[in-house]
């Protein structure tokens, strides 16, 4: 099968199930690794979800628009000029939420903020587009048909980083405390105020993209140096003996802290490899990093291991988060206090 060639050329499904040929109409084209799919919709929905199943890195995968196919987007209704409301530049948020109100609802609150909005009710729905759609940020519900958020999260940290927030009817800080450790980076409750939700995802946003920025060349924390270009390494001045996997998974952890990484994410930065099952040269990396950070002000507990999941970064230079209240406290903790009301303004 000509893979490429049959992509362009418009056509049939290009897909074979046990060596017979989908003989359906094409409706989309898949780009994995470089080479081009021509697909129906039943084998586009059943090649992406075992491409995520294994653990192919979203960075390896597109979709691509379909010659074959007239598809003209739909035009987003603008949203109004509000000075220092919104995203500076066009924003692609996923909301995966089985509730159909809320779903809506949010879905027109934030297009009227200016973002491009993508929906869907399901988990798995949710798994693949963001998986192919690329989105900016994720809004995750947590109680979700089937498979619930935290799943969703855990397989989607295999294969990207995107941004996630929980979003959720309970507030419940134990449930905070699992998200946030599982790789979230924000838990609202909800209903909430519309500005609210913007706030936070302003913030989430602002974090990663100042990562990004970053990451450009040299990193300086004011403890830890890191120059990428040279695979070096500097720890309050004195410079770390690193071998080139280790300096890779310390960049890695460094310039995203105090967010977990997963192992199938580190085995790509330590060997460019996506291959998930070769955990122990993971933890056999981490072990030799804690050694030599532990001769550093920097401490071999600053990489944090977060149990079948990965690792993070915390820097000991880092104001520590205020600790979960007592059971007899009713007040929530502020970080994860909202209002009750959801309206559009």
């Amino acid at each position: 099968m000509r893979a490429r060639e049959a992509a362009r050329g418009g056509g049939p499904c290009t897909a074979q199930l046990a060596g017979r040929r989908c003989t359906r109409p094409a409706e989309h084209t898949l780009s994995v690794r470089g080479v081009l799919f021509r697909l129906c919709p039943a084998c586009h929905l059943m090649t992406t979800q075992y491409l995520l199943d294994q653990h192919v890195p979203a960075t390896e995968i597109a979709a691509v628009p379909s010659p074959a196919v007239s598809q003209t987007p739909r035009a987003q209704p603008p949203g109004p000029a509000r000075p220092g409301v919104g995203p500076a530049r066009p924003t692609r948020l996923l909301i995966v939420e089985d509730d159909d109100a809320v779903r809506v609802a949010l879905q027109a609150v934030l297009t009227r903020f200016g973002y491009t909005v993508l929906a869907e009710g399901t988990g798995r729905a949710g798994l693949r587009s963001a998986y192919l759609q690329r989105p900016d940020l994720v809004l995750l519900d947590v109680m979700l048909p089937e498979t619930d958020g935290f799943e969703v999260l855990r397989r989607l940290r295999t294969v990207s980083d995107v941004p996630v927030i929980f979003l959720t009817a309970r507030n419940d800080s134990v449930d905070a405390v699992v998200g946030l450790t599982s790789g979230a980076d924000d838990y609202i409750t909800k209903p909430c105020q519309p500005r609210e939700i913007i706030a936070r995802i302003e913030r989430v946003l602002h974090r990663y993209r100042a990562a990004e920025h970053r990451h450009d060349d040299i990193y300086d924390d004011g403890l830890l140096r890191l120059d990428s270009p040279q695979h070096q390494a500097w720890a309050a001045g004195c410079l770390l003996p690193l071998s080139t996997p280790e300096f890779r998974i310390l960049d890695r952890l460094v310039r995203h802290a105090d967010t977990v990484q997963h192992f199938a994410t580190l085995l790509q930065a330590g060997w460019n490899t996506p291959t998930p099952s070769a955990h122990s040269r993971v933890k056999f990396t981490i072990s030799r990093l804690r050694s030599k950070l532990d001769t550093t002000p920097a401490g071999g507990a600053s990489i944090v291991s977060v149990r079948s999941i990965g690792y993070l970064y915390h820097s000991p230079t880092t104001p520590p988060k205020p600790s979960a209240p007592a059971p007899q406290h009713t007040p929530t903790p502020a970080t994860y206090s909202h209002t009750h009301t959801l309206h559009t303004p």
